[in-house]
């Protein structure tokens, strides 16, 4: 299994959400943010969007998908001059999955979804992501990627049985989709295993600890796997990553623990074990290290959150 796959696996999704959105000129929208990763695929017509992250606009035109990720503020509109109007009151205009928006103009089509996703899953894919990202339709789509696309706008368009379920699950596939094609894109800048990933040195140390996190591994032998010295690869490692090879290590290990707890009803002691830890002891300072919680105390809160109950934060 590739990197990005073993990343992306079973991601702990909540509170799935998604709009058809209808809106004619003259129109916009105003959102502080919300913590939560955003899709918007603009269906037909065209619109502008800002971001307090990035300078000027960006002009969205029919086909183009844009993300927004954990909290980033967004204005949305048909023109410049046209009025604002807060998201909390755009969405007391909802009628089951459709909102109807704007003073009866020319009209731009939107599809909208939101999730949030669980945290040890966020530091993992979110955080090596920027807050931004414009994918275009004149940049291309894979086959896989189209589809997707074309999926959502026929469910959302005539929902049928069973319609909820599908687009939440097509909704997970566009973000798959979205990010591999970020990842391919040669000219975006990329940061921490995302950054790894580009670099010929590091991309066979992070395949390595995603392969086999059990493994009793140094930095030394880590060292070798890049072709270079102790000293020199922990530098490089650590300016790339922006962690040591050791700490990139133990977040890799708990990452795999959360999943298994989340997942399997195997006893502590053994995912210790199957993720390199030798103690429970040594499992349980690594785990609240990194997550703020001990395994026990996740495991039990993900079995709330499993029923129907949100996960403490």
């Amino acid at each position: 299994m590739d990197t990005l796959s073993k990343i992306l696996t079973a991601p702990r999704i909540s509170d799935a959400k998604f709009t058809r959105l209808e809106a004619s000129a003259p129109w916009g929208i105003m959102s502080p943010g919300e913590r939560a990763a955003k899709f918007v695929h603009v269906l037909s017509g065209s619109a502008v969007l800002t971001t307090p992250e990035r300078p000027g606009t960006t002009t969205l035109e029919s086909g183009d998908v844009f993300i927004l990720l954990d909290e980033a503020a967004y204005r949305i509109f048909d023109d410049e001059r046209s009025i604002l109007i807060d998201c909390v009151d755009v969405e007391r205009g909802r009628v089951g999955d459709r909102i109807n928006l704007g003073g009866g103009g020319p009209t731009t089509t939107f599809i909208s979804g939101s999730f949030q996703i669980e945290r040890i899953d966020r530091d993992s894919a979110l955080d090596v992501l920027p807050r931004f990202l414009h994918l275009r339709q004149s940049d291309g789509r894979t086959a896989g990627f189209a589809s997707v696309l074309n999926m959502l706008a026929v469910e959302t368009g005539a929902p049928g049985l069973g319609s909820d379920a599908a687009i939440s699950r097509l909704f997970e596939l566009l973000f798959i989709h979205a990010l591999r094609a970020y990842v391919e894109d040669g000219e975006s800048p990329k940061r921490g295993w995302l950054a790894a990933m580009s670099d010929l040195r590091l991309k066979p140390v992070i395949e390595a600890i995603h392969a086999d996190p059990a493994r009793n591994w140094t930095v030394d032998s880590l060292a070798r796997i890049a072709g270079m010295s102790r000293s020199a690869f922990a530098v490089r490692f650590r300016s790339v990553i922006e962690q040591t090879p050791l700490e990139y290590l133990t977040s890799w290990r708990v990452r795999c623990a959360a999943t298994l707890l989340f997942k399997t009803s195997a006893p502590i002691s053994e995912i210790a074990r199957k993720v390199g830890y030798g103690s429970d002891a040594a499992f349980n300072k690594a785990f609240k290290r990194v997550t703020g919680h001990t395994p026990a105390m996740f495991k039990k809160a993900s079995s709330v959150a499993h029923r129907g109950k949100p996960h403490p934060r």
